[in-house]
C-alpha cells in the first residue's frame, strides 16, 4: 500500500502546472507573436518619417510664400478699395477719409493726411488729420516752411527716414501735439494737366523708414486719387450751385413779404436738426434739405393781397392759399432732379398733410405721408408760430409747445416732435434768430446745457435747477427783442 500511495502521489504531482517551467514558455509564446523589426522595416519607417517632415516643411514654406504674396499685394488691394470708393463716395470729405484710411493700411504707417491745394488762397488744407485730437482742418500756406509746402512747390517726392535730422522738419508741431515724428514720406498729387493739386503725407512707417517701393505705391495711389478728388470737387461745386439756386428761388417767395423773409431757410435748418437727431441717412438728408427749402415755392401762385392780408383769412382765401401745395409739386416736378433727388417734388408738396388724413392737398394718412414730409411739417409749424405775421405777434413759446404736443399722432408724427424736444436749445435759438432783420446781442451759449423741452419748462414756470439760473430772463429778452408793441398775440 505504501508503494501504491507513493505512486498515486507521484502521478498527482505531474497533474499540476510547474511555475518554473511555464513562465519561460509563456515569454517565448509572446515573443513568437510579436516579431522584432527588421533592418528593412526600420529603414522604411525612417523614410516615411522623413517624407512627412519634408511635406510639413513644404507646407510651411508655401504658407510663408502665400503670406509674402499677400503682403506684396496688400498695396494693390488698397488701390482697388480707393478706386471702388469712387462709386460710393461723391462727397469730398467722405472720399478723403476713405483715401486716408486705405493709405494707412496699404503702407502700414501710423498716420496719413491728404492735403488739397486751395488755389485762391494759395493754401494746402486737409480735412482729415488722423490722430490729432480736436483737429479736423489744417491749413498750411504754400509759401510756408512745412515739408508738405516744400513738396508742393518742388513737385518732387520727399522721403525723410529721420525727421529730427532734416532741416525742413519743424519739431514745434510735435511739441504742440505730443506726437513723435520719426519718418516722413510726401508725394505730390497732380491733375491730368500735370499741375499740383495737393500732397499726400504719411508718417512713421511701422517697420523702419519708408522704402522706394513705398514711394512707388504712394505715387500710384496719388494718380488714382487725384482724379477722384477732382471729381468730388466738381460734384461739390455743382451741388453748391444747385443749393444756391434753390435757395434764391425760395427767397424770391419769402421776400414777397418782408415779414416772412428767411422762413424757408429756417424751416430747412430746423428740418435738418430734426433729421439728424433721428439718424436720417445722408442721402435722405439731401432730399430733406431740398424739399424743405422749396416747400412753399407754390406760393408764387397765391395773390399778394391774400399773402399780405392784415387779419384772418376767409374760407375762400384760405382755400386759395392751400393750392400752393399742389402748385409746388407741379413746378418742382418740371425741374430735372437726379434720380437720387427724385422724391423732392412729392416730399415738398406733402408738408401740410396730417396723420389723421385731414391735411391737404392729397388728404394722405399715416404712413402714406413721406417721413421726410412729417419732419418738415413740425419745422414749418414751429417757425410759423414763432414768427411775426401781419395779424399777430410771435406766439408765447409755451403756447407753441402746447400746439405741437396737442398735434401728436393726429397732425404730427410723435417721433418728430420728440426729436425736436430733445434738441439742444442753443441750436434751436440759433436758427430761430437767424435770417431776421433784427438781431439781439443776447449770448446763446448758456443755453447749450438744456434741451428745448427743458427750456420751455423753465420759461413756463418750472423752478430752475443749478446752472439754469437766468435762462428764462435771457430767453424772454431774446424772444421779445424788437417786436412791434401794437401787435397782439394770436388768441
Amino acid at each position: 500500500m505504501a508503494k501504491g500511495s507513493q505512486r498515486v502521489g507521484h502521478e498527482h504531482d505531474h497533474s499540476q502546472p510547474n511555475p518554473e517551467k511555464t513562465a519561460p514558455d509563456s515569454a517565448k509564446s509572446q515573443a513568437a507573436t510579436k516579431p522584432a523589426l527588421s533592418a528593412v522595416d526600420l529603414r522604411d519607417l525612417e523614410s516615411e518619417l522623413h517624407q512627412r517632415e519634408i511635406a510639413l516643411i513644404e507646407r510651411e514654406i508655401k504658407s510663408l510664400r502665400l503670406q509674402e504674396e499677400l503682403e506684396r499685394l496688400r498695396p494693390l488691394s488698397g488701390l482697388y478699395r480707393v478706386v471702388k470708393s469712387m462709386a460710393t463716395e461723391r462727397k469730398l470729405d467722405a472720399l478723403l477719409e476713405t483715401i486716408t484710411r486705405e493709405t494707412q493700411n496699404m503702407l502700414k504707417c501710423d498716420r496719413c493726411s491728404v492735403f488739397v491745394l486751395d488755389q485762391e488762397k494759395s493754401e494746402l488744407w486737409t480735412q482729415v488729420a488722423q490722430g490729432l485730437v480736436g483737429a479736423r482742418t489744417i491749413r498750411i500756406p504754400m509759401s510756408g516752411t512745412a515739408i508738405v509746402s516744400h513738396c508742393a512747390r518742388s513737385g518732387k517726392i520727399i522721403n525723410i527716414p529721420d525727421a529730427y535730422k532734416d532741416e525742413r522738419f519743424d519739431p514745434a508741431v510735435d511739441k504742440h501735439t505730443g506726437y513723435k515724428t520719426r519718418s516722413v514720406l510726401c508725394v505730390p498729387m497732380r491733375n491730368r494737366e500735370g499741375s499740383i493739386i495737393g500732397v499726400f503725407q504719411v508718417l512713421n512707417k511701422l517697420a523702419g523708414p519708408f522704402t522706394s517701393e513705398d514711394e512707388d505705391w504712394l505715387e500710384a495711389l496719388t494718380a488714382v486719387a487725384s482724379g477722384l478728388i477732382e471729381q468730388a470737387q466738381a460734384y461739390a461745386e455743382i451741388e453748391s450751385f444747385v443749393d444756391k439756386t434753390l435757395e434764391v428761388l425760395a427767397q424770391t417767395i419769402d421776400k414777397r413779404d418782408p415779414l416772412t423773409a428767411g422762413h424757408s431757410v429756417r424751416v430747412t435748418n430746423y428740418s435738418l436738426l430734426i433729421g439728424t437727431g433721428l439718424d436720417v441717412i445722408a442721402e435722405d438728408l439731401d432730399v430733406l434739405r431740398y424739399s424743405a427749402m422749396m416747400h412753399d415755392y407754390g406760393k408764387i401762385g397765391v395773390p399778394e393781397a391774400i399773402l399780405w392780408k392784415n387779419g384772418r383769412l376767409t374760407p375762400e382765401e384760405y382755400a386759395t392759399v392751400q393750392k400752393h401745395a399742389s402748385i409746388t409739386f407741379d413746378l418742382l416736378n418740371n425741374l430735372p432732379f437726379t434720380k437720387r433727388l427724385g422724391a423732392v417734388p412729392f416730399v415738398a408738396s406733402c408738408h401740410h398733410e396730417k396723420l389723421d388724413g385731414t391735411g391737404y392737398y392729397r388728404n394722405l394718412k399715416g404712413e402714406e405721408i413721406p417721413f421726410l414730409s412729417r419732419i418738415i411739417a413740425v419745422a414749418d409749424v414751429f417757425d410759423a408760430l414763432t414768427s411775426v405775421r401781419h395779424y399777430r405777434n410771435r406766439m408765447p413759446i409755451e403756447k407753441v409747445a402746447e400746439i405741437l404736443d396737442a398735434g401728436r399722432d393726429n397732425h404730427f408724427d410723435i417721433r418728430c416732435v420728440d426729436a425736436f424736444d430733445k434738441l439742444p436749445s442753443d441750436r434751436v435759438l440759433k436758427v430761430m434768430e437767424s435770417e431776421r432783420d433784427r438781431n439781439t446781442s443776447e449770448d446763446i451759449s448758456p443755453f447749450q446745457q438744456v434741451s428745448w423741452k427743458r427750456l420751455v419748462e423753465i420759461v413756463s414756470g418750472s423752478r430752475a435747477k443749478r446752472g439754469e439760473e437766468g435762462l428764462k430772463e435771457a430767453f424772454e429778452r431774446m424772444y421779445n427783442f424788437g417786436l412791434p408793441k401794437d401787435y397782439k398775440p394770436l388768441d
